[in-house]
């Protein structure tokens, strides 16, 4: 776990266009610096100080964030083999004393390793106090005996959600291949379905977030489902009938090798869902990103000149 320049990058967003306060900053791990200087470079215009030792690779990234106006810094780890100043496992609750005292909660890839996933989480939004953000990096695609887990945009939308006290939740996905454009990833709720990712390569996600208020208990239900209960429950519901198929499908069924037509079906999916996937994204350049144009809620329906410099829309 540790800050490489997509975390850099994200914290440069978090500072510059969230406008995070990292006063009272908790981070799950203590992370390390594994950024070039050459990195840093690439994006000092947006922090506004010097790179110099404490930021050299292989040092803790405590240095940085006071940079960034960090006063107080409280490192989590389940071990204290890296010298966490709180050594607590994170499968089980975060001690009462914890609760709402935290600016800025930030993981840069911890969250994959831990087991207990519904009581991580509780433990973030408990941490963070209302009116404090949430930066998570974490991996996404590409990366199946790294954790134990991979997430996808649809877990931290659900999670970060109005219902459980949170607003400005923005969801971006990096080819870690080619960084430089993240892929910023529409609300599934807003799309009124599943957001499929066509991705072969490793990608990693950057999840923000800000706490508005405390929900009595987390509520998290994935949102097509939500849609689809939502439907039901005020009569607007079509049950799918077999009798709908096309006569089309129902002839090609009786003639056509059954494997041949799952292979055939899987290949057009794969292209439909990369042709959707293009539509619904939208990339950008975080580095600059006008932050007055920004808008903070996962939202890329109004197109690329609502990000300011947002390079393209497909």
């Amino acid at each position: 776990m540790g800050i490489d320049l997509t975390g850099l990058r994200a914290l440069n967003f978090a500072n510059r266009v969230y406008k995070f306060n990292f006063r009272k900053t908790a981070t799950l791990g203590r992370h390390e610096i594994h950024f070039w200087k050459q990195e840093f470079d690439t994006v000092r215009k947006g922090f506004g100080f010097e790179y110099d030792q404490s930021l050299a690779v292989g040092s803790f990234c405590e240095p940085l964030l006071k940079k960034l106006g960090a006063e107080d810094i409280t490192s989590i780890d389940a071990s204290g083999f890296e010298g966490a100043s709180l050594v607590h496992d994170f499968n089980l609750p975060v001690p009462e004393t914890l609760h709402n005292q935290f600016d800025a909660f930030l993981d840069f890839g911890s969250i994959e390793h831990i087991f207990n996933v519904a009581q991580v989480i509780d433990n973030i939004v408990k941490l963070v106090k209302p009116g404090g953000q949430v930066l998570i990096a974490t991996n996404a695609n590409g990366f199946p005996s790294h954790g134990l887990f991979q997430y996808s945009p649809e877990f931290f939308y659900s999670v970060f959600s109005e219902r459980n006290g949170f607003r400005n939740t923005c969801v971006f996905l990096v080819n870690t291949s080619r960084p430089k454009l993240w892929h910023l990833i529409e609300q599934p709720a807003r799309l009124k379905r599943r957001n499929q990712l066509p991705f072969a390569s490793q990608m990693s996600l950057v999840v923000l977030s800000t706490k508005v208020s405390c929900a009595d208990k987390l509520h998290v239900v994935q949102s097509d489902y939500d849609d689809t209960w939502a439907r039901f429950d005020t009569g607007n519901w079509t049950r799918w009938n077999p009798e709908h198929i096309s006569t089309w499908k129902k002839v090609l069924h009786g003639v056509v090798n059954p494997y041949a037509y799952k292979m055939a079906s899987q290949l057009a999916l794969a292209f439909e869902v990369r042709q959707q996937y293009r539509a619904d994204r939208i990339l950008l350049d975080p580095d600059n990103v006008d932050p007055a144009r920004f808008k903070r809620d996962g939202s890329s329906r109004a197109g690329s000149e609502a990000y300011g410099a947002a390079v393209e829309a497909h």
